[in-house]
């Protein structure tokens, strides 16, 4: 058989574009990577955003129901609030800065204050509430009023008086009371025979010993009103028989209508213009301490008035 030399082979090989091949796969492999990524990344903000919330939902739970417990106001601090904002309008007597010296005193006595308060007034439950874990004692002239405030307010302490005195007998008291050994600074009110002495309040009145002591009653117009003669004379005298033990015990004393001339002359004569610490509007607030032993004569002040 007879070769044909002139017989070429053709080969078709099938050429592959490598780089090409290689950048789609990894075209590929970068997009399925990123959809994990972003789908995991999703997943987890998803559950993060869902943690938060359920703990900001817990967190609010909390809070509303500690607020909701902590709200339960003392039927005392209540009954304030329910007074006042249905007073229309507000007929306090005081004034903001009046009202904010007795309670700064009231409070820098708490909690265990003893507070003794001549007189109801639209305050009164105000003076409660502000010594709420402390004891709050009102003495009145008016046994009505007294009676309708304990009725309204379960709980109060309140007691009506018969005051041993008359505006008309203030001058005629305050030369007698000079010449009368039973009037001294230091004694037992409870037994006292001295015409200004208050001594028909229960036996505890005499004993405590009061920490604050305002004097916002009785009544001082018309000369038949008792006037606060007697409430002055037996707050000193609180104050000065207090047992100070070994440490010296003061009791803060308001009075009320200190700008008229009895309150004040009375006021200087027993509660002592040394003891005069401030005069906030139309009350004096005095400062007075115990005294140890019986003191001689009827000298309540160092410096005498005139």
């Amino acid at each position: 058989m007879k070769s044909n030399k002139n017989t070429n082979l053709i080969l078709f090989h099938h050429h592959h574009n490598t780089s090409s091949a290689v950048a789609t796969v990894n075209h590929h492999r970068l997009l399925v990577l990123s959809i994990f990524f972003l789908s995991f990344f999703t997943l987890v903000f998803s559950f993060s955003l869902l943690s938060s919330s359920l703990h900001s939902t817990t967190q609010a739970s909390n809070f509303l129901s500690s607020s909701s417990s902590s709200s339960s106001l003392s039927p005392q601090i209540l009954a304030a609030l329910l007074h006042y904002t249905s007073s229309t309008p507000p007929n306090t007597s005081m004034s903001f800065s009046e009202l904010s010296a007795i309670s700064t005193a009231i409070n820098s006595k708490a909690p265990t204050c003893n507070l003794l308060v001549f007189g109801l007034s639209h305050e009164s439950l105000l003076w409660r509430s502000l010594n709420l874990k402390g004891r709050t004692v009102f003495v009145d002239e008016n046994p009505y009023a007294v009676s309708k405030f304990e009725q309204s307010n379960p709980g109060v302490e309140a007691y009506d008086v018969v005051f041993p005195t008359k505006l008309s007998q203030a001058g005629k008291l305050l030369r007698y009371y000079k010449t009368q050994p039973e009037c001294g600074p230091v004694q037992n009110l409870l037994f006292s025979d001295c015409k200004l002495a208050i001594n028909d309040l229960p036996n505890f009145v005499y004993e405590i010993d009061w920490d604050v002591i305002l004097i916002d009653g009785p009544r001082g117009y018309g000369g038949d009103s008792p006037g606060k003669m007697a409430p002055i004379f037996t707050s000193a005298v609180l104050a000065r028989s207090k047992d100070s033990g070994e440490k010296t015990k003061t009791t803060d004393v308001f009075v009320r209508e200190f700008g008229r001339k009895l309150e004040r002359v009375y006021s200087n004569e027993f509660l002592c213009e040394e003891n005069l610490i401030e005069v906030v509007g139309k009350i004096g607030h005095f400062v007075v301490a115990a005294e140890k032993g019986e003191k001689q004569g009827n000298g309540f002040c160092r410096n005498l008035t005139k």
